[in-house]
């Protein structure tokens, strides 16, 4: 019984051990595509205007966003075209690759793998 009993409580440890970790992964991934950076212009601007536990009046800075005239505005959207670039970058890098089913279909049949899926959005139904 005893036996038993430390058998069913590592087999829970383990589990919960898993789960802690996947949700970690988790942590990690939102962590690594939130290091790029804010990809909006007036997130940028926010972030660069108003200090660091300051409560900021988003009014007065939405109109003073708008008050700004293009060429003021232009470093805000270039940089916020980088941080994209380097979301989409790392976005990516956790892309699953692709099965061997999808690479064949892919392969195989590219016009009708197209027109399948504008037609839904599931792709196994797409094909049945």
């Amino acid at each position: 019984a005893k036996a038993k009993a430390a058998k069913q409580a590592a087999a829970l440890k383990a589990k919960k051990q898993a789960v802690a970790a996947k949700k970690q992964a988790v942590r990690a991934k939102k962590a690594a595509i939130k290091s790029s950076g804010a990809v909006s212009p007036f997130t940028l601007y926010l972030q660069k205007t108003c200090q660091k536990g300051a409560k900021a009046d988003l009014k007065s800075k939405a109109q003073a966003w708008k008050a700004l005239s293009d060429a003021q505005k232009k470093p805000f959207v270039t940089e916020a075209k980088k941080n994209l670039a380097k979301r989409h970058e790392i976005r990516a890098s956790y892309k699953k690759a692709p099965s061997k089913y999808a690479l064949f279909t892919k392969k195989n049949f590219p016009a009708a793998y197209k027109a399948a899926l504008k037609t839904t959005s599931d792709k196994k139904q797409a094909f049945k």
